[in-house]
């Protein structure tokens, strides 16, 4: 559509597949969690999107008061507002760079992802994630670190930055789009009450990411064909 001769365009895939070995530089110690306690690492997150996720989190924690939340906003530097906003709801808000790990969580806490680049590290330990700028009109976010991680996958319905990617993805039912906050606390609930459809859903979303692997060594290939039909080189 854009006037380019088709024979001359080569399809190689979506190179985002292709994640290395991941740096997996944080100690979960850190986060203070007891053996029973289960973890939703909310990720990426934005202005708006937070107070959803608190609004939602107040409730489920009524019936499942083992369930700690982490938000990581896509912008540490909001981490001064966020602990308002947690504080605002009636948590207490703890940032992981402050975090040390000596005493035993309490119940009202909710982490702040405050640091830079360690958002896989969290994504590792976590047993549900929710990835952000999807709640909000922002475009949404990468989803395959975690499912490079093998964990089941939430999202809003603005994912228009990753839409191939997120279509694949619901077509294939190894994540879940969620519309609304009541949605997105009925699919907590339920991966909560249910380890086996969690399981299948991360182990979905881990097989798809692996079967789409390649679209680097394709690059690769097709530009050493290109450069030795060069004159000269």
């Amino acid at each position: 559509s854009l006037g380019g001769e088709a024979e001359k365009v080569q399809v190689t895939g979506n190179i985002k597949f292709d994640l290395g070995a991941l740096s997996l530089k944080f100690d979960a110690a850190g986060l203070r969690l007891t053996r029973d306690e289960q973890l939703l690492d909310c990720g990426s997150t934005h202005p708006g999107e937070e107070e959803i996720i608190l609004k939602v989190y107040q409730r489920i924690i009524k019936e499942y008061p083992c369930l700690r939340l982490l938000i990581a906003s896509r912008h540490p530097e909001r981490a001064v507002e966020i602990q308002k906003i947690v504080q605002k709801y009636g948590f207490t808000p703890v940032r992981t760079s402050q975090s040390s790990g000596a005493t035993a969580a309490q119940k009202k806490e909710v982490f702040i992802l405050d640091t830079v680049g360690e958002l896989i590290s969290y994504y590792a330990i976590a047993d549900i994630v929710f990835v952000g700028g999807s709640l909000v009109k922002t475009g949404g976010h990468n989803i395959l670190e975690p499912a490079s991680l093998e964990k089941p996958i939430l999202f809003g319905p603005h994912m228009f930055n990753f839409r191939d990617i997120a279509e694949l993805f619901l077509s294939r039912q190894a994540a879940i789009m969620v519309h609304t906050p009541e949605e997105l606390g009925a699919a907590i609930i339920r991966l909560l009450n249910n380890n086996k459809e969690a399981q299948a859903l991360a182990g979905r979303a881990r097989a798809l990411l692996l079967e789409n692997r390649g679209a680097t060594q394709r690059c690769i290939e097709y530009i050493r064909k290109a450069v030795v039909s060069i004159p000269g080189l």
